[in-house]
């Protein structure tokens, strides 16, 4: 079994509540591809980017690994060696667990997952960390039909700008189930922190402990509303010492 964490960005962040530095330290030397785009990528066009460079990067070659841990590096930290992300995921029993959090954005789907009589608040999808086999996530990236997904772009019609989110696609593919999709209800894989309270989280031990759901996640992600939250923010980095 061989796998590989991959993540995608176009540019280095500036705005200073980005993480992408705290990112690469808490991976230390773990083997790491990181997809920026360009050449026979193309330019950045948004967040349908995402699935078109990744698609891309595993029918190239790039990935040659079993199984994938794909995460966002500008607002995620790792808590744990990706080893153990992988041992959990087997877990699950299933061919892809995505991560999963309290806010459904977008909103589109959000009454196919309330359907599901989920175990926790955590119970829509969100795309920040992403862990399967390969050819289960290359199934996946066929069934959004990239080639007619469209990047960022005014419409002129509506008189608006569109950005296809790469989160909703996911969301599209997990009501569709091409293969067996899990969600990480429990945070067992990575927490999401939009809307997280502190007194939510355990900083007795060295690893933070997540009290909603009794488990102590591999990663952090500081979505939404969190990557400025500085009372939740600050005593995070601390602890795990990466200020």
């Amino acid at each position: 079994m061989t796998y590989k964490v991959v993540s995608i960005s176009n540019k280095q962040p500036t705005a200073w509540y980005y993480l992408q530095r705290q990112f690469f330290t808490s991976l230390g030397e773990h083997p790491h591809i990181m997809i920026t785009g360009g050449g026979d990528y193309g330019n950045w066009g948004g967040l349908a980017s995402k699935p078109k460079w990744l698609y891309k990067a595993i029918k190239d070659g790039v990935i040659k690994e079993d199984y994938i841990i794909f995460v966002d590096n500008w607002d995620l930290i790792f808590c744990a060696d990706p080893k153990e992300m992988m041992e959990r995921y087997f877990s699950f029993d299933a061919d892809i667990v995505i991560s999963a959090e309290r806010n459904c954005f977008p909103a589109d789907l959000r009454e196919e997952f309330d359907k599901v009589d989920a175990p926790t608040d955590y119970k829509y999808l969100n795309s920040g960390c992403i862990v399967g086999k390969t050819s289960s996530i290359l199934t996946c990236l066929e069934w959004m039909d990239l080639e007619n997904l469209p990047d960022d772009h005014y419409d002129p019609v509506n008189n608006c700008n569109i950005h296809p989110n790469d989160q909703f696609e996911w969301m599209k593919i997990w009501v569709k189930q091409p293969v067996k999709i899990a969600l990480d209800y429990y945070q067992a894989l990575s927490m999401t922190l939009h809307d997280a309270k502190i007194e939510e989280l355990d900083f007795s031990e060295k690893r933070i402990k997540n009290i909603l759901t009794n488990s102590y996640p591999c990663c952090l992600h500081f979505n939404g509303g969190s990557k400025d939250n500085m009372s939740l923010r600050e005593p995070i980095l601390k602890h795990l010492n990466l200020l």
